[in-house]
């Protein structure tokens, strides 16, 4: 549970922040609207859940944070961000490490403005259950939910699998993630 409780919150916390960073080739970043943004875009989950049934059960985390910086986006560019922290904290059912030592990119991906779909790579979710051992999880160009642009914007989870990077034989060949991020900073975000 703990292993599939990290890779959610990470999942999350790196589609949230792709969501904020951009989207598919001439996606932009906005605060407020018609201002590009190159700013420190800041989000948080009070319930985020990573799930393998097989070996992992359900590990759920009371907080998560994700943080990061715009770093391309604009009429030819696609829109991407950085992540420069990922935590999950106050856990039940397995232990995420967290902050995540690896947290990759964001990118979001633009649907109808000011929404979009959020994708994650190079994320390093590592979930330490009693019983199992450590599994590592990690995005490769993972679609991990939906960008609500708005006052505040929101990133949804959804049960997107995350493919397992290394482990144990206990460990599951993928955990899926589920979660809601509201982003606290800046106060309104979109993509165009």
């Amino acid at each position: 549970m703990k292993y599939a409780k990290i890779l959610g919150l990470a999942a999350l916390a790196l589609t949230a922040f792709m969501a904020f960073a951009g989207t598919a080739s001439a996606t932009r970043v906005t605060s407020p609207a018609g201002t590009l943004y190159t700013g420190t875009i800041k989000a948080t989950s009070t319930d985020t859940k990573l799930t393998n049934s097989s070996t992992i059960g359900t590990i759920s985390c009371e907080h998560s944070e994700v943080e990061g910086t715009v770093t391309s986006h604009g009429s030819a560019a696609t829109a991407i961000g950085s992540l420069s922290k990922l935590t999950f904290t106050k856990c039940t059912g397995g232990e995420p490490t967290s902050p995540v030592v690896t947290r990759g990119t964001l990118e979001v991906h633009l649907t109808t403005a000011p929404n979009g779909t959020a994708t994650s790579n190079g994320a390093e979710v590592i979930v330490h259950k009693t019983l199992v051992g450590s599994c590592t999880f990690k995005t490769k160009n993972t679609d991990i939910g939906t960008f609500t642009g708005g006052t505040p914007a929101k990133l949804d989870i959804g049960s997107s699998p995350i493919p397992q990077e290394s482990g144990n034989f206990f460990c599951p060949a993928s955990a899926t993630w589920t979660g809601n991020y509201t982003v606290t900073s800046p106060g309104t975000l979109l993509v165009s």
